[in-house]
């Protein structure tokens, strides 16, 4: 196998345009009436062209091709892909109606170790960017980024179907087969008149600081909203997951989560003061309550798949509390609070199941979210006894936290906005001093220098401490939530240096979530049902997988941040 050239810079905006023009040429067997000049990377002979057509996000067809330059390669590509489509009529009747052509002109190949090299160049952080080309038995078969992402494969994935087409065993295939990675050119070739040619960085653009304004983190919070209020079915219920390149929901389910997305309705309503989203938050919470609630005695229950959780519990309630329908629910509400009671242990610590019984892990999740739900209700009531008990749990909790055994970044979100709602009414400067003790130390999670891709600057990642589990979306919200209240308590008592720290923080978090929002043509351009991935967040860059808590908790960060910062804040 021949290898292609190493790439050089981008393309400018004059290739752009050839491409574009080219491409739309080539999709109905006409000669190419645009040429570059010599000087172009597009007569450079960079490596094979992909070529995916695509009517609305469906796929049409695709082919690769290669050729003497790098506009030929295209044009062939092109070519190719309308044979397979039938396309080369001028016919309209009998042609699908391309709307797109997704291009990547591949280059920088690179013969690797499938076995050693692999477990460092086939990682997550690098799908959709590099691409991968396997010789086996002489026949080559490519795997563009781009189809990688639209399909929303993983590298392990790659290999399974070349093992499928050639019949092979994963250790047959590592053993005899040349695997090339490769780098590619990555552009959106839009068919309007005139056409439009757009590259893209991991088949979407880069969001950049400058970006993040009040205005822009306005429309982030409205596409989210959208997303989250399209996902509330008739019935009430909310769709828990959804597969954008399968165009399929998931049947699994979580009730953290699901009542986590019924509080954010609220507070979405609250802030709008949207008295028919308030209605339609009702229909999700008794939808809830008939699925999944059942008492015990006088406890109050949320059972999904024989689990009752502690955070379950305790976020319904939550949801129950914070909705103006409130006294409709009084009885549940009631008897989820004792549940949540029952649980809590005379030494400050809480059972983190109900049931199984034995159970009694996730604690660094699970109390944080009752502790929240105890000072919503200390604040509204001002409960002297309640008040002892939160006492009691911040003593142990922060004890356990510091524990180098325990020390988890989960931990920190959750207890700081229940501390923080506590300070306001308290003043406490025990309160103070942990919030900013476990956000000062959160803070070294942030990915930003070290990011190996620019599209992954932001996010809350430390890939030299992988215990703290893996990169994902809801975390960067839930991390947000938590920073949002940091930075109102900083702000509060006057420390400067730390507010600054931390607004920082939180300008390049939500950097990072507007990267994962499918917001436009672009970013949705391998989607066929857009309607359903709209305002959505991707649980990585390279993982489309939208998940309710993905909205929710970058949702719920986001009103509080659209709240408290000026415009000048969005800024550096």
């Amino acid at each position: 196998m021949a290898l292609a050239v190493q790439a050089g810079e981008s393309f400018d905006a004059d290739d752009l345009h050839i491409l574009a023009v080219a491409v739309q040429q080539a999709l109905v067997g006409e000669s190419a009436t645009v040429s570059a000049g010599t000087s172009s990377r597009l007569q450079q002979r960079l490596g094979p062209v992909y070529v995916a057509l695509r009517a609305n996000g469906a796929p049409v067809a695709s082919a690769w091709a290669d050729g003497p330059t790098a506009l030929r390669a295209t044009t062939a590509a092109v070519q190719a892909a309308a044979v397979k489509a039938a396309m080369v009529s001028r016919d309209e009747d009998v042609r699908p109606q391309v709307t797109d052509a997704e291009l990547c002109i591949s280059h920088s190949y690179r013969l690797i170790d499938p076995i050693e090299e692999a477990r460092g160049l086939l990682t997550n952080v690098h799908r959709g960017v590099l691409g991968i080309a396997i010789d086996y038995a002489g026949q080559i078969s490519y795997y563009s980024p781009t189809l990688m992402l639209a399909n929303n494969w993983s590298f392990d994935r790659v290999f399974e179907d070349v093992v499928d087409v050639h019949h092979l065993s994963v250790e047959q295939l590592e053993r005899d087969a040349d695997v090339f990675v490769f780098s590619g050119d990555q552009v959106l070739v839009s068919l309007t008149e005139p056409p439009e040619a757009v590259p893209m960085e991991r088949g979407n653009r880069l969001v950049t600081m400058e970006e993040v304004t009040q205005p822009k983190v306005q429309e982030l919070e409205n596409l989210m909203g959208q997303w989250l209020t399209s996902a509330l079915h008739e019935d009430g219920r909310m769709t828990y997951k959804y597969w954008p390149s399968r165009g399929e929901e998931s049947t699994s389910n979580n009730m953290i989560r699901q009542w986590m997305a019924t509080v954010a309705l609220n507070r979405l309503a609250a802030r709008d003061g949207d008295h028919a989203l308030y209605e339609n938050a009702a229909g999700n919470i008794r939808y809830n309550l008939q699925e999944f609630y059942r008492e015990e005695g006088d406890l109050g229950l949320i059972e999904y798949a024989g689990k009752v959780k502690l955070g379950g519990v305790a976020l319904a309630a939550l949801a129950l509390i914070e909705h103006p329908q409130r006294a409709e629910f009084s009885h549940e509400e009631a008897a989820l609070r004792r549940t949540v009671e029952a649980l809590w242990q005379e030494d400050g610590s809480f059972r983190t199941f109900y049931l199984p019984s034995d159970r009694n892990d996730n604690q660094n999740f699970y109390p944080g979210e009752a502790l929240v739900l105890w000072a919503t209700l200390y604040a509204q009531e001002q409960d002297t006894d309640l008040l002892e008990r939160f006492m009691m749990s911040f003593e142990y909790y922060r004890a356990w936290h510091l524990d180098p055994e325990n020390r988890n970044p989960a931990f920190v979100p959750w207890h700081t906005q229940a501390y923080y709602i506590l300070w306001t009414e308290t003043n406490d400067p025990a309160l103070r001093d942990f919030i900013f003790q476990m956000n000062d130390w959160l803070l070294s999670m942030q990915e930003w220098d070290s990011a190996t891709y620019g599209d992954t600057m932001g996010r809350f990642y430390d890939s030299s401490r992988p215990q703290y589990g893996p990169p994902h979306a809801s975390s960067t919200g839930t991390y947000l939530e938590g920073l949002i209240d940091a930075y109102r308590l900083a702000v509060a008592v006057g420390d400067s240096g730390r507010a600054d720290q931390y607004r920082l923080a939180i300008r390049r978090g939500l950097r990072s979530v507007m990267q994962l929002q499918f917001a436009d043509d672009i970013d949705l351009y391998y989607i066929s049902r857009r309607e359903l991935a709209l305002g959505g967040i991707r649980t990585t860059v390279y993982d489309n997988e939208i998940r309710v808590d993905n909205v929710q908790h970058n949702l719920l960060a986001v009103l509080k941040i659209l709240e408290t910062f000026t415009p000048a804040d969005f800024t550096g």
